[in-house]
């Protein structure tokens, strides 16, 4: 997703704003999202949240937000353009639909499983296109999770070839829509 980055030269960077920075001493460089901005002029620094590609926010071992302060001369204001994410590519929490026999059930991603009962890599490495996707069955239009008669939460488990991957508009009266 952020290889279609457009950077801003005249625009100025505001809390809220995303930026991507390279310390050339340092040689370290990445991307985040502005929530501080500290001085003012040649002295300006902005504290910043990482991100990944996907622009979920990156959690240190503690469980709290990975945080940087950067100095305005290494930063660059981008804006990110709307690019499809790919459709084989699934992280746990995404949202997904099920299409089984004309009927959509609707899940979000819970875990993966091996089809052989090994030990899978997909959770450090990221979807490997082999294993079973877990999810837990979920209503489109308010993401809370469907149970059963005994009070259960409905699961199921299938391959990347039934699912398709569900983009979320919680704040408007689209509720969830494929991708």
């Amino acid at each position: 997703m952020l290889s279609r980055l457009r950077i801003y030269h005249d625009k100025p960077v505001e809390i809220g704003s995303y930026i991507k920075y390279k310390n050339s001493m340092l040689s370290q460089k990445g991307f985040g999202e502005v929530v501080g901005i500290i001085g003012s002029g040649d002295r300006c620094k902005y504290e910043i949240i990482h991100l990944n590609k996907r622009l979920k926010c990156i959690m240190n071992t503690n469980m709290k937000y990975k945080t940087r302060t950067v100095h305005s001369k290494y930063c660059k204001h981008v804006n990110i353009l709307p690019t499809p994410t790919p459709k084989d590519h699934f992280e746990i929490g995404d949202v997904v639909c099920y299409k089984r026999m004309m009927f959509p059930r609707y899940g979000a991603v819970v875990g993966f499983t091996h089809p052989d009962g090994l030990y899978t890599s997909s959770y450090e490495e990221g979807y490997n296109g082999t294993d079973l996707i877990e999810c837990v069955e979920v209503d489109p239009r308010d993401l809370t999770r469907v149970r059963d008669r005994n009070n259960t939460i409905k699961k199921f488990t299938t391959t990347k070839y039934r699912l398709k991957l569900c983009k979320v508009d919680l704040w408007g009266e689209h509720g969830v829509t494929m991708i």
